[in-house]
């Protein structure tokens, strides 16, 4: 069989979830090649001449929302020319799989976790029955049943772009993407994962460990863990970083991931700082309180935030905050809170977006009643209906601009934030010892200044 991950959804992190699908497939004898249209550069006309080559008994295609568009082309193309079962899976359709129905390009889709669903499919195929249709993916409560993901059906230095080359020179190698954890229990409205798996299960940390020293030669020792909250339980982190404590590699690896403010303590900061994390990841979105509170669901109090970071500082672990602005009903005060809150509570970076209607999530159901999108403007994107054969998702699909703000005022804010953060001598000074430990952070944050008016 063949994966395969459209254009659009462009990502220096390699995909999990396809690696994940081949090995367990290599686990019962079925081999997979993988194809990262976006990283690869892969045209059409190579996919075809691949799928005529290899001829598959199943391909698989994994899209995002903003990736369904090229998603459907190149089923398209696959099917007027071959005989061959298409599957789609990922983001969009985990949160609607009865787009398929909509938009009628593929045999089936696998919604939901796919491992055990998609092995069962290709059985029947070989056997020659038919497979359409919805398939609800079945959940593995034991992640450690699953092996560890297929990395040698990548190139993982194609994962180290070819900017990041030339700026931080040809040695540079790329971060080693990991999972602890699969699922998350919040329901941010700005987001489609609750629609898709509340229910959180972890990894031990003795298999996370040993893929970290399997990997290490690849890496040189990074890693980035992409779960949507890598500290969500206690006692799994710590047992995490005692794994790594114990076994000497402490010094060694040096890894990151997404946090909570309001669910770090300083003991636990404390443990992971000794075990080599040096990055944590907050999505704060906003800086004001009745936003996260009221508008997208994140109880988090600038209190719980400010302790958080202090927190880190304290134990050398580098703070980065994931804002947005543009939420409904936001103000332009409420805005302003978000442009200075990375200052205010003394984190490292800070990355600022507007606010995207994703389907699948609550605020955009209310683009929806609110007239801002049409209910059938994504399955018209996806079929190309009024989009040029270059036009990207993220240039084109509606934004969300509060009343009485306009899409400059968005535009000026995100400016303003990063000339406010990084344009301070305070802040300069501060990263000195992140410029001498490494200077691609020099070269880093000189990029970053770039984006202040």
């Amino acid at each position: 069989e063949d994966w395969i991950k459209p254009g659009g959804d462009e990502s220096s992190n390699y995909h999990m979830g396809l690696l994940y699908l081949a090995a367990y497939c290599e686990k019962f004898g079925v081999t997979s090649k993988i194809l990262d249209i976006s990283i690869q550069k892969i045209t059409l006309e190579s996919i075809l001449d691949i799928v005529e080559s290899e001829q598959p008994k199943l391909i698989g295609i994994s899209a995002t929302s903003a990736g369904m568009k090229s998603a459907v082309h190149i089923c398209q193309e696959i099917k007027k020319n071959y005989d061959i079962p298409v599957c789609l899976g990922g983001a969009h359709v985990n949160c609607d799989p009865h787009f398929i129905e909509r938009v009628t390009a593929f045999d089936f889709c696998i919604s939901g976790e796919g491992e055990k669903s998609l092995y069962d499919a290709f059985i029947k195929i070989k056997n020659g029955e038919k497979v359409d249709g919805i398939i609800h993916g079945e959940a593995i409560d034991n992640l450690d049943e699953i092996p560890f993901p297929a990395r040698h059906l990548i190139n993982v230095m194609d994962y180290v772009r070819e900017e990041q080359r030339r700026k931080f020179g040809p040695e540079l190698m790329p971060w080693a993407t990991m999972l602890g954890s699969r699922g998350c229990p919040f329901k941010c409205t700005f987001c489609s994962i609750p629609v898709i798996n509340h229910k959180v299960r972890y990894r031990d940390p003795k298999p996370i460990v040993d893929e970290m020293e399997a990997i290490y030669d690849q890496c040189g020792g990074k890693y980035s863990f992409v779960d949507d909250v890598l500290t969500l339980n206690k006692k799994t982190t710590m047992g995490l970083c005692d794994e790594i404590i114990s076994r000497g590699f402490s010094k060694k690896f040096r890894w990151l991931g997404m946090t909570r403010a309001e669910i770090l303590n300083e003991e636990l900061v404390a443990r992971m700082a000794e075990a080599g994390c040096s990055d944590l990841f907050f999505g704060i979105e906003s800086g004001n309180e009745r936003i996260r509170s009221e508008v997208i669901d994140k109880k988090i109090s600038n209190k719980e935030i400010r302790d958080a970071v202090q927190m880190c500082k304290k134990y050398g672990i580098h703070t980065s905050f994931l804002l947005m602005i543009g939420f409904p009903s936001e103000t332009d005060l409420e805005m302003e809170e978000t442009v200075n809150i990375g200052r205010k509570v003394g984190a490292d970076l800070i990355g600022i977006h507007q606010t995207i209607p994703f389907p699948g999530t609550k605020i955009y159901d209310q683009a929806i009643e609110e007239g801002l999108i049409d209910s059938d403007s994504f399955d018209k994107f996806s079929r190309g209906e009024g989009w040029g054969e270059k036009d990207s998702f993220f240039d084109k699909w509606p934004k969300y601009v509060p009343e009485g703000l306009s899409q400059n005022d968005l535009i000026s804010a995100r400016k303003r934030a990063y000339f406010k953060h990084y344009l301070r001598p305070s802040w300069a000074f501060g990263r000195i010892r992140h410029w001498i430990r490494a200077s691609h952070w020099f070269k880093h944050d000189i990029d970053l200044l770039k984006l202040a008016p």
